[in-house]
């Protein structure tokens, strides 16, 4: 299930402000918050209203971050061809030591 609070580093961040500011406002409750066990979230409802925006776009927005940074990790990465692909996975195959009741006996 998808949470609907941030934690303090994201909900500052995405704020564009530093995580300090941002706790000191919470605490004298300039800005809503919840702090549980000590740490301070914020709820994307909250976070949209300071934003001028909806929840909606707010969440389409933290996905496509997401998105971004999960391509940007694999921009180094080698491309292979089909028949690269396939000759590496039968490597893989070839090294993995399959139980013997997976073994099909013909």
């Amino acid at each position: 299930m998808i949470t609907l609070t941030l934690d303090l580093k994201t909900s500052a961040a995405i704020l564009g402000t530093p995580e300090d500011k941002l706790l000191k406002r919470l605490q004298r409750q300039e800005v809503e918050g919840i702090c549980l066990d000590d740490d301070w979230r914020m709820s994307i409802f909250v976070l949209a209203r300071l934003l001028s925006t909806t929840p909606d776009i707010l969440l389409e927005y933290l996905e496509d971050d997401i998105l971004g940074q999960k391509i940007a990790e694999t921009e180094d990465e080698e491309l292979l061809d089909s028949s690269q692909a396939q000759a590496i996975y039968q490597e893989y195959l070839a090294e993995v030591r399959w139980p013997d009741s997976w073994v099909v006996k013909r």
